[in-house]
């Protein structure tokens, strides 16, 4: 793991951060001295990784919410700041989606909207609720999770997958043309299929991921780490002059 020191004191909030890749991010941010706020939809996957955390000697508050909800981003928006005072970088990792394979025809309408209410009504309601104490300060960084599925399609997720993440980059691209003259810098981070629970829970650990390890130049599934190494990149001072970007970290799997 690099070293980013200028991270250190920081508040983060990460959300989807109870499992899987969102865990990483917040785990990585704590090892750089960064106090970390867990948000994850489920209470005891979110005091988990905050024991993780705090067993490694790092700072970290953990609260469920449903980031498709405004007054459960409120409440935790609100919390954060009773406890810390502000918050100085968001990382929007949450966000669902559908079955594996699904073709656009036989997707329910139920799945479309909770695919969008996570990701995309997530991001923009995390983002909202953030602004004001970022614009307040004159400095802030949001970071939004795509994936490669919004850069061209998903090889594993559905139309509702491809949509909501493409959707990720439009809100990126307004949010950071709006928000430069408030110093708050807006970024988007597309990772490629990840080697985590969500792949593994779609396609096994067998032939599929093999095949799908196959597809990537680099000729392997990305470690949450690799994706966490970036997001730090993109919260940290070196990324000063970034702004409504879109970072592939596909392993080659998207060339643009």
């Amino acid at each position: 793991m690099a070293s980013f020191e200028c991270l250190r004191g920081k508040t983060v909030l990460v959300t989807g951060s109870g499992r899987g890749v969102g865990r990483q991010i917040a785990q990585s941010f704590a090892v750089q001295g960064a106090q970390v706020a867990i948000c994850d939809l489920v209470q005891d996957r979110a005091a988990e990784t905050r024991a993780l955390i705090e067993q490694a000697g790092g700072t970290a508050m953990a609260q469920a919410a449903d980031v498709g909800d405004e007054p459960s981003v409120q409440r935790l928006v609100g919390a954060i700041v009773e406890r810390w005072g502000h918050i100085d970088v968001l990382v929007n990792a949450a966000g669902s989606y559908g079955a594996a394979f699904r073709r656009t025809h036989e997707t329910p309408v139920e799945e479309w909207d909770g695919v969008f209410a996570s990701n995309v009504r997530g991001s923009f309601l995390c983002a909202k609720a953030v602004l004001p104490g970022m614009m307040a300060r004159k400095a802030g960084r949001i970071i939004n999770v795509s994936s490669n599925a919004g850069r061209s399609v998903s090889p594993l997720l559905g139309c509702s997958y491809t949509a909501a993440k493409t959707a990720i980059i439009g809100l990126t691209r307004h949010l950071a043309h709006e928000y430069a003259r408030d110093g708050i810098l807006v970024n988007t981070i597309a990772p490629g299929p990840v080697r985590s629970e969500r792949v593994t829970d779609l396609i096994g650990e067998d032939d599929k991921a093999t095949q799908l390890a196959a597809q990537i130049p680099l000729g392997r599934l990305a470690e949450p780490a690799d994706i966490a190494d970036v997001v730090l990149f993109m919260a940290s001072d070196a990324s000063r002059f970034m702004t409504g970007a879109i970072l592939d970290v596909s392993g080659g799997y998207v060339l643009a």
